[in-house]
């Protein structure tokens, strides 16, 4: 085995990939990654791309938002843009990392990736696996063909496909009918954005309801279908992970982050926080701390 595995191929998951050329990539997680990383576990750090990562074989511990999640055999990890997470494999952890910006997908609703979708892990069947990895070998297949004028057209369809069966898994794990889905899918991607747009200012449930031309009994109904939630905590845990990547990526006081939040008075913020987190904002920065 080498001690320095490629340079490139560490740098590519180990760090910030912003400044990574194009707009798709896929990483082969094998033996000497796995160790390199086992060895030298990276900072919480954050990017601008979806990621996808399929465990294999092995396992591995993936820290996101201030949350440790173990990722067993057969586990798909989703992951949206901008979160803070550290990856970190066991030695014999084998598997795929997929990254890819989000022009790369046109005319996807990318739900699976959202914010607010609930579940950011998917612990596949034996059956799900074999069925899967019929389309994760084509995407693989695909990417190494980089001469050929068809090869993104070819991806983007192939990734689509993929993203699709990984969200038609997720709604059966939910068991979100298929019906209800077609129905109240454009209220909740419209909802969806308007948070991200909105959070920061406003916090009544009430605002998004007559922002969407619904009653607020309407937007919850759809809100719990999809994630199990109320209205209010998905604004809230909104709040949280905003609060948890300015706590980890700035300089501010945590009076300065309340307030730029939303919140009049900081102590109700802390108060939010730890309800939330179990920490409070302190604690959190502290037990956080970026070397």
């Amino acid at each position: 085995m080498m001690n320095n595995p490629d340079a490139e191929s560490l740098l590519l998951i180990l760090g910030d990939v912003d400044e990574i050329d194009g707009q798709f990539l896929f990483i082969d997680l094998d033996e000497e990654i796995a160790d390199y990383l086992n060895h030298n576990v990276s900072a919480p750090h954050r990017h601008a791309y979806y990621e996808i990562i399929w465990i294999r074989q092995g396992s591995a511990s993936h820290l996101l938002d201030g949350e440790l999640l173990d990722l067993p055999m057969n586990t798909v990890l989703v992951i949206p843009k901008g979160h803070i997470h550290r990856f970190a494999p066991t030695p014999d952890c084998r598997g795929s990392v997929i990254r890819f910006r989000e022009e790369f997908l046109l005319n996807s609703s990318l739900l699976i990736f959202s914010q607010f979708a609930g579940h950011t892990a998917l612990q596949l069947t034996v059956e799900q696996v074999s069925y899967m990895e019929s389309y994760l070998e084509l995407i693989h297949s695909e990417s190494r063909r980089q001469s050929d004028p068809y090869n993104l057209q070819a991806l983007r369809f192939l990734l689509a496909a993929f993203i699709a069966r990984l969200e038609e898994l997720r709604l059966l794990e939910s068991r979100v009918m298929p019906q209800d889905f077609s129905r109240t899918q454009g209220i909740w991607n419209r909802f969806s954005t308007m948070i991200e747009q909105r959070f920061k200012t406003e916090h009544d449930v009430s605002y998004y309801a007559s922002g969407l031309g619904v009653s607020p009994r309407r937007l919850g109904g759809i809100v719990r279908m999809y994630t199990g939630k109320h209205v209010s905590e998905i604004i809230d845990e909104r709040l949280i992970i905003e609060a948890k990547r300015m706590i980890l990526f700035s300089d501010s006081t945590i009076k300065e982050i309340a307030f730029s939040l939303g919140f009049e008075e900081h102590s109700y913020f802390s108060k939010v926080f730890k309800k939330l987190t179990g920490k409070s904002p302190v604690e959190f920065r502290q037990n956080n701390h970026l070397a």
